[in-house]
Parts: structure tokens; C-alpha cells; sequence
């Protein structure tokens, strides 16, 4: 790595992709201080990234929180190009494109065969494993993810994903990188949707699975507020896009089928495909979702059809519609924990606080388990009474012994 201890100036970072994450990556490496090479399909495209960049500096000096010189230097250390061989120099290379497999892995191979054979060659992807995209690169050892999450210039954390050939090295430059750009990393093992998006999508999905039985939206929005979620889940889905979200769950979809398995369908989806198909209801990019919008994009309040859609009206105490909420991702959690996807309580805990807005008051997904009113015995009993009332995705994996033994002795 040819950055200082404590900067990224002297290094060449290229940025692959120019939509709202890659110029949102290409800002932050220049403001760490890094010579940055923001490439898109077309310059006009490169140019729109860059123009993320000029935007934030002119709110930074509206605040006084920076003043003109450095602006000026920090946006000349943005090169814009439509050129991949421009990314020569770089000794990281962050690739931001299209969530599609076939996308990346031909965007990925040029980038390879343009750069150094010691060039850090990272993916954004925040499902799509990282072993499958390293298939077709010549070094495959060189190649990890580094998961950055929007608004990437205020969001802390990296999720840093190991393949199954990622070496030592690259694992160490990943986490150096992304300390470099004042963010917090952690390491997880590689597989479909790593630890955040799983645990992220029990939260989604758990809203989805209550407005489908008829439950009061209101009180799901609600639930998550007195719970200590920053964003409730339905204006969360807005703000992703339903569409975006159904999109992700069909890449999904066509991976575990092109592998053999078989794809159980869920009530989820057919909540979201039912928004999107039978009403045309995408989310908040749309002017309409579960929240109506003014055509400023305005949200004015959850959608009056809504409660109709979904009938009849099923009454549930607050208080599971809570828990549900909170357990769903803390259960995911535990079976990330167990299948070593994430391989301790801190990267966990660390995760849901600072990359998917798990309450922070609770001190994260692990913590809440441990720290649960009567210890993780009665956070165990409690999923076991979710779990008869509401279905077996409440379920612990205590099927593992050495599992079992810490749920007990906690």
C-alpha cells in the first residue's frame, strides 16, 4: 500500500461506476486523500458522479466546515473518465455496478487485466458471494468485498467479505483501506447475502409478512419506533424501492436454482409483488409506495388503501409486533453466528448498530439476546412463544451443541 499511516494521500484509488454508490465511494476516497479515478460508461455519466462530489463540498462550505482551497483540491483529486485503462495506476480498485452477477464479472475481468498484478481488486456487492464473482478472474487471491453502505460518506461501517481464495494480504489491505477512510470494518465469511443483508431482510421481510395478515401498518411503523429503529420498516422499503427489493430477492432466486436447490417461496414476497403488480406502488422513486408522496417527493403519510389491500384487519398486541421485529433479525443473527458467517459477538453487534440501524441502545444483535430481561434463557423462551404464535422462522438453531451450551450458560 503506497498511502501514509494515517491517509490515503500518495494513493490511487479507481472507482468503477458512477451511480449514487460509486460517486458516494469516489467522494469519500478524496476526501481521505486519495487520487481518485471515477470511471463510467460514458463521460457524460463519469461527470454526473463527480457532480456528487461538487454538491457536498458546496453544502461543506455553506456550513464553513470547509473552505475553498481545499474544496478545490479535493475535487481535483477526482479524475472522471469512460476509460478502464485509465485505471492503471490504482493500488485499489473499488467496483460499484450493476447487483447483477454476469454484469460484474465482465466488468471485474477487464479491470484485472488493466491493473497490476498487486492491485486491490474490491466489490461493493451486498448479496452476490464474492467466491462466485472471483470464478472467472486470473487472481482471484487479490479479490475481496469491501460492502460499503449508503450515504457512504456519513455511514461507518465496511463489510468486508473473504472468498474462498482471497489471501491473507488482500484481507489485511481491505481493512486497512477502509480504516484509511475513517470507516469501521468487519470481517465476514462469503456467502449470499453475507451477515447485514440477511439480518437487514428479516426486518423488511417480518413488516411485509404482518401488513399481508392484515395488520394495522400503523402499528408495524409504530412498533419499530417504540422499538428504537431510526427508519420504521415500510418507509424503509419506500426509500430502498420496492422494486429494488424484489429485484435483489430474484437474483436470489435464479443463484440457489442455477445451483440445484430449490426456492421456497415466502409470504414476503408475495406482499411485495402484490404492491408492485396489482396496485403499482414501487416506493418512494415512484411518488408512491406504502407512503403517499407530494410531487416534491414529500412524504405525506402511509397509503389510505393500504389496510383494504391486505384485509381483514387482524388485532395483535403491540408488544409482539415489537418483539417480532427485534427477534426475527436477532434469530437470523444467531444463525449467522452459527454457521460462522460472522464469527464473533462484537463484528455482530458492531454490524447491526452501524450498517442497518439495529436499536442502539441495545448494543446490537448479540447484545440484546445476552442483556434480555432474565438473560438469553428467557430471550430463547420468548422466541419459543413468537415462534408457536407466529411461525418457525422464530426459531433458534440450538441444534448445535456448542450453540446450546453458551444459550445456557449466558
Amino acid at each position: 500500500m503506497n498511502a501514509r499511516s494515517d491517509t490515503l494521500k500518495g494513493a490511487t484509488v479507481g472507482v468503477v461506476g458512477a451511480g449514487m454508490m460509486g460517486s458516494a465511494i469516489a467522494y469519500t476516497c478524496a476526501r481521505a486523500g486519495a487520487e481518485v479515478v471515477l470511471v463510467a460508461r460514458t463521460l457524460q455519466g463519469a461527470r454526473r458522479g463527480r457532480h456528487y462530489a461538487e454538491r457536498r463540498e458546496a453544502r461543506a462550505l455553506d456550513s464553513g466546515t470547509t473552505d475553498g482551497a481545499s474544496s478545490r483540491a479535493l475535487l481535483d483529486r477526482i479524475e472522471i473518465t469512460e476509460r478502464l485503462s485509465d485505471l492503471g495506476p490504482s493500488a485499489l480498485v473499488v467496483e460499484a455496478v450493476a447487483e447483477n452477477v454476469a454484469v460484474k464479472q465482465q466488468v471485474l475481468q477487464t479491470i484485472e487485466a488493466v491493473t497490476e498484478p498487486g492491485t486491490v481488486l474490491a466489490s461493493t456487492t451486498s448479496t452476490l458471494p464474492i467466491t462466485t464473482l472471483a470464478s472467472t478472474l486470473s487472481r482471484p487471491e487479490t479479490f475481496v468485498g469491501m460492502h460499503f453502505f449508503s450515504p457512504v460518506d456519513r455511514m461507518r461501517l465496511v463489510e468486508t467479505i473473504v472468498g474462498t481464495r482471497t489471501s491473507e494480504k488482500t484481507l489485511s489491505s481491505a481493512l486497512e483501506y477502509a480504516r484509511l477512510l475513517g470507516k469501521t470494518p468487519i470481517v465476514v465469511r462469503d456467502s449470499r447475502g453475507f451477515f447485514t443483508s440477511r439480518v437487514m431482510e428479516r426486518y423488511l421481510d417480518e413488516a411485509l409478512i404482518a401488513v399481508g395478515a392484515g395488520i394495522d401498518p400503523g402499528l408495524v411503523e409504530d412498533a419499530a419506533k417504540d422499538a428504537g429503529y431510526p427508519v420504521p420498516p415500510l418507509q424503509l422499503l419506500d426509500e430502498i424501492s420496492l422494486t429494488l427489493n424484489r429485484s435483489v430477492q430474484r437474483e436470489q432466486r435464479a443463484a440457489v436454482e442455477s445451483s440445484g436447490g430449490t426456492w421456497r417461496a415466502h409470504e414476503a414476497d408475495r406482499v411485495r409483488d402484490h404492491m408492485i403488480d396489482a396496485h403499482d406502488r414501487g416506493g418512494r422513486a415512484a411518488g408512491r409506495g406504502f407512503y403517499d408522496y407530494d410531487d416534491d417527493g414529500t412524504r405525506l403519510g402511509l397509503w389510505s388503501g393500504l389496510r383494504e389491500a391486505f384485509g381483514p384487519v387482524k388485532d395483535i398486541p403491540v408488544d409482539d409486533m415489537r418483539d417480532r421485529l427485534l427477534f426475527a433479525q436477532v434469530v437470523e443473527a444467531c444463525r449467522c453466528l452459527d454457521e460462522g458467517v460472522v464469527t464473533s459477538d462484537a463484528d455482530a453487534d458492531t454490524g447491526s448498530v452501524l450498517g442497518i440501524g439495529f436499536p442502539a441502545h441495545t448494543g446490537g444483535v448479540a447484545s440484546f439476546r445476552h442483556s434480555y430481561s432474565g438473560g438469553a434463557r428467557s430471550f430463547a423462551d420468548r422466541a419459543g412463544r413468537l415462534a408457536d404464535r407466529y411461525g418457525d422462522r422464530f426459531r433458534l438453531p440450538n441444534q448445535d451443541p456448542a450453540l446450546r451450551d453458551r444459550s445456557e450458560n449466558s
